[in-house]
């Protein structure tokens, strides 16, 4: 691992602990789910990681897929 990732994953920790990361909110009709993927330290860096995560769940065959990116801290990654 690079230094410079590292410092990374230390910046993301501590964002997180503050509430203060990104993350991409995914919510499905169909089956009835929320989503949260992340964090990420910018949101840019979530706007840009949203594609693979619709993708994903398109081939698995998930309907009517909302994206928001939002900066706060879930409290569960997935909700049925």
């Amino acid at each position: 691992m690079s230094f410079l990732s590292y410092l990374e994953e230390i910046l993301t920790y501590y964002l997180e602990q503050l509430g203060l990361a990104w993350w991409v909110e995914v919510i499905t009709h169909e089956p009835r789910c929320t989503y949260y993927f992340g964090p990420f330290i910018t949101a840019k860096q979530a706007e840009a990681a949203k594609k693979g995560y619709i993708q994903d769940l398109e081939e698995e065959n998930a309907q009517e897929i909302f994206v928001t990116i939002k900066q706060f801290q879930p409290k569960e990654l997935t909700i049925y």
